[in-house]
């Protein structure tokens, strides 16, 4: 092969456009702090990092719905603690209305009481959560689920449970209905509302025997109280399980980041030191160019 002039030069051009080509590059990899800054400058890094990326971005949807059930069971859970303590209430007044030293009056005052403790039942059991929606309703969240007074309650709600989804393979119930709640009581053919009623009404009726009342009422408040503890256990088992995903969302999220960070994220030190590097290349390139390129046969005759 002739080495000519114009080999020469086009040899040398090669080599300083290569070496400022790497400098570019590794420049844009500190600028940007990326080690791709295009798709094709390393396409399997890139395509990894994106479906690392969705993952992530799915996790993180997990997550969101995983505080949407935490708050809506923990406020589930408020409730029935409201309705537990206040079947417990009633309960105790019960038992002290068996009392038979009790005149009628007190037994009035006592029904007196009650009813207002009814409209107290009445109002957790229509409670709302913060967007508006009926906690009891079932999945008819904006429609109000009971009805009525002492004459009789009505639900409106249905049996469904609300879901989330909080994992891959997971779909959590965030409610139970009113229905279970608060219209079944186990054993018996009434709803809570309709034991505390008739209660009221037998306290408010002289020629009612206490003894059985109060015994009725005892039978049917345990087994309501059962029952709502039994829901409240459910609400709590899901909180746990839901803390649990939690943690394990919190340490995936962590994975995915640090599995991008491999893929995308330049290392500084070595980058600048291949900067450094490659500037000291490319000015050697250039000095070399220059020498040869002044070079001709003359100079080898003088």
């Amino acid at each position: 092969m002739r080495v000519t002039t114009s080999l020469i030069h086009d040899t040398g051009v090669g080599a300083i456009q290569d070496q400022q080509s790497k400098l570019l590059q590794l420049q844009q990899q500190v600028a940007t702090g990326r080690k791709a800054v295009t798709p094709a400058d390393d396409p399997i890094s890139t395509a990894r990092a994106l479906e690392v990326a969705q993952s992530k971005k799915l996790n993180s949807q997990f997550q969101t719905n995983q505080g949407y059930a935490k708050d809506a069971l923990g406020l589930a859970e408020n409730k029935l603690v409201g309705v537990k303590d206040l079947i417990t209430y009633i309960r105790e007044q019960a038992v002290a209305a068996g009392n038979g030293s009790y005149s009628q009056s007190e037994r009035n005052a006592v029904a007196t009481d009650l009813r207002s403790r009814f409209d107290a039942l009445l109002s957790i059991a229509n409670s709302q959560d913060g967007t508006g929606e009926y906690v009891f309703s079932g999945f008819k969240g904006d429609t109000r689920p009971f009805s009525g007074s002492l004459a009789g309650v009505t639900y409106n709600g249905d049996q469904g449970e609300r879901t989330l989804q909080v994992s891959a393979s997971r779909v959590l119930p965030v409610s139970n209905s009113g229905d279970e709640v608060f219209m079944k009581v186990p054993g018996s053919s009434n709803s809570l509302f309709g034991v505390i009623s008739d209660f009221i009404a037998d306290l408010e009726n002289p020629a009612a025997s206490m003894p059985a009342a109060v015994s009725t009422a005892l039978t049917d408040l345990d087994a309501s109280l059962d029952n709502v503890l039994r829901v409240q256990a459910s609400v709590g088992s899901r909180v746990n399980e839901v803390e649990a995903l939690e943690s394990i969302s919190a340490d995936l999220d962590t994975q995915y980041a640090q599995t991008i960070s491999r893929l995308e994220d330049v290392d500084y030190a070595e980058a600048i030191s291949d900067l450094t590097l490659e500037q000291t290349f490319l000015q050697a390139a250039q000095q070399s160019f220059l020498r040869i390129a002044n070079l001709s046969l003359f100079n080898f005759l003088n």
